[in-house]
């Protein structure tokens, strides 16, 4: 990966952390800690999941290694449903009547915040 496409990768994890940590809070705030328990469990799911993912696709491959970048992608797509699923598991295991919505609706807004921002990052590039 190069460091200019490393740098959109961290932004993007960055931005799912810091989404995660500002929806949390603001639930909080506004409803009981459970709700914002669960917020925090739903996005910090999503944030691991696509970190992991992220690594393992973006590691250093050569260009006429597409088996192994084919093989990389389907790798760390199982490797972030594994960590949903686990992660999901421990949360109905260890949390008292977790908040469904708040769980599921935070890790599906973090889970799909990369894609806003690479269309940001794509549109910008665009521009120059």
């Amino acid at each position: 990966m190069t460091p200019r496409r490393f740098r959109h990768a961290l932004q993007s994890i960055g931005l799912q952390l810091a989404l995660t940590l500002i929806l949390s809070g603001l639930l909080l705030a506004l409803f009981p800690p459970i709700v914002a328990i669960s917020a925090m469990v739903g996005g910090l799911t999503a944030t691991l999941g696509n970190a992991v993912a992220a690594v393992v696709v973006f590691r250093a491959y050569q260009s006429d290694q597409v088996g192994s970048l084919t093989a990389r992608m389907m790798g760390a797509e199982l490797g972030r449903l594994v960590i949903i699923a686990v992660a999901f598991g421990v949360a109905f295991a260890y949390l008292d009547e977790p908040n469904l919505l708040a769980l599921f609706g935070i890790f599906l807004l973090v889970h799909l915040a990369p894609l806003w921002w690479l269309h940001r990052v794509s549109d910008q590039a665009m521009t120059r």
